[in-house]
């Protein structure tokens, strides 16, 4: 595996695409930008394609200026992943599509939004070498802007890429998609950090570490609903808080 954190743009090869949710002034922009965008929508013909105003798009983009050029200088314009590959879009995108669903406990299924870089930075640096091939397949690399949630408290947003080191002749796809308890519990943190990002806008001075480990007393202790979580977190940053500014 190469996953990489980087300050700037990493160089990219291969044929290069963009896969992003709707945002706005995206469309503008890309119409501007790139001769032939040629927009697609990922959720098509899925079991997700009732949703489809909701879908990742997935647009054509040149390997020079364009919409690269810009990113690489306005990196937090637009969300989304820089997608390189030298296969077909047609396999490009049975291969996104069967990223949408993820398996975890047994029987359990939800959609990945793996193509939202906050996402991202919590699940694909998680993929171990044996996995890529599910993961990568005909990808040669994704690349994307941004950072954790503690990352962004932290002012510490960067370049990304996961890509293919070595060999690629195990490159594959399954029917299902499985995540690793190493991928389910970072999709975990994800939602307290979030949960932790959110509360400490308002709390200016609270150290992260510290909020971090009252909101896993919190739950410890059942207070796993938003309401009660939040009370709780306020609790401690007026009994024990001015212990941590």
């Amino acid at each position: 595996m190469t996953y990489q954190r980087t300050e700037k743009l990493p160089v990219i090869q291969g044929d290069i695409y963009w896969l992003a949710e709707p945002q706005k002034g995206l469309l503008e922009r890309l119409y501007q930008m790139e001769p032939d965008p040629d927009p697609i929508r990922v959720f098509e013909g899925t079991a997700f394609a009732p949703q489809a105003s909701q879908s990742p798009i997935l647009f054509s983009v040149s390997s020079h200026g364009g919409l690269v050029e810009f990113l690489a200088a306005n990196p937090q314009q637009f969300d989304g992943l820089l997608v390189t590959t030298d296969a077909s879009r047609d396999e490009l995108l049975g291969h996104l599509q069967s990223l949408l669903e993820g398996r975890f406990q047994q029987h359990r299924k939800a959609l990945l939004r793996y193509y939202d870089p906050r996402v991202a930075c919590y699940l694909l640096p998680s993929c171990t070498n044996d996995m890529l091939p599910r993961w990568l397949g005909p990808v040669n690399a994704f690349v994307w802007f941004g950072g954790t949630w503690m990352d962004e408290l932290e002012g510490n947003l960067n370049w990304h890429s996961l890509g293919w080191s070595g060999d690629r002749g195990g490159r594959r796809q399954h029917a299902s998609l499985t995540l690793t308890e190493e991928q389910v519990q970072r999709l975990v943190d994800q939602g307290l950090e979030r949960f932790a990002w959110d509360w400490l806008r308002n709390k200016p001075g609270k150290k992260v570490n510290q909020v971090m480990e009252w909101i896993t007393a919190g739950i410890a202790a059942g207070h796993d609903e938003h309401e009660s979580l939040t009370a709780w977190l306020d609790r401690q940053a007026s009994t024990r808080g001015e212990h941590y500014v």
